[in-house]
């Protein structure tokens, strides 16, 4: 039996500044597409702690592994001058 999972609130943030507002984003794109964290672990080949992490706002996370995470779920980190 698959786990149901709780969507979270979308973040009312556009730009963001912080490991914290990034994390919020992360998790409101994982739970939009119904993936769990062990399912997201699973797919990013990462670990479920490394996801917890992130959408925590955890600031010692890899930055290529919160990366990772994010192109797969579809965040767009995009550059301007």
């Amino acid at each position: 039996m698959s786990r149901v999972v709780k969507k979270t609130e979308k973040p009312k943030t556009t730009f963001i500044t912080n490991a914290q507002e990034f994390g919020k984003v992360i998790q409101y794109k994982r739970t939009s597409l119904n993936l769990t964290i062990k399912q997201m672990a699973d797919f990013s080949q990462l670990n479920e702690r490394t996801i917890s992490n992130i959408e925590k706002g955890n600031e010692r996370v890899n930055l290529g592994n919160a990366l990772k995470v994010a192109h797969l779920l579809g965040v767009i980190i995009s550059f301007e001058e």
